[in-house]
């Protein structure tokens, strides 16, 4: 089966992550609501960790065949995403945990500059 991959540019600033969301659902389709629920919410996790960390651009990529979807988000931000375990109370730390429990599989590639997050989901 041949694969649809599109993808859009955002610059790295409080809008990038809302717009991010937005250009993802609106070419998931009529893809079965919890992976695309749980694909909605890995790009708005990478997109405000790469805002965050200080991108200027952020580039998404989405992949789709019958029974994949790949998530690709490219920044230019240097340092590199971690997992933590924040307080209860703490209300940053989460989003590499969420990324793990809702992927099938993920990857990170450092970039020159930034890095690249590759997130998988079989369905």
């Amino acid at each position: 089966m041949s694969a649809e991959s599109i993808e859009a540019s955002f610059l790295g600033g409080l809008q990038a992550p809302s717009e991010a969301r937005r250009f993802v659902a609106g070419h998931l389709g009529n893809r079965p609501a919890a992976p695309r629920h749980d694909i909605v919410l890995v790009v708005s996790e990478l997109v405000t960790n790469s805002v965050q960390a200080g991108a200027n651009q952020v580039d998404v990529q989405l992949t789709l065949t019958g029974s994949r979807v790949a998530l690709t988000v490219v920044d230019d931000a240097s340092g590199w995403p971690a997992s933590r375990r924040p307080a209860p109370d703490d209300p940053r730390g989460r989003g590499l945990s969420i990324v793990q429990e809702l992927a099938d599989d993920w990857t990170i590639t450092a970039r020159d500059p930034g890095k690249e997050i590759t997130v998988i989901w079989q369905i």
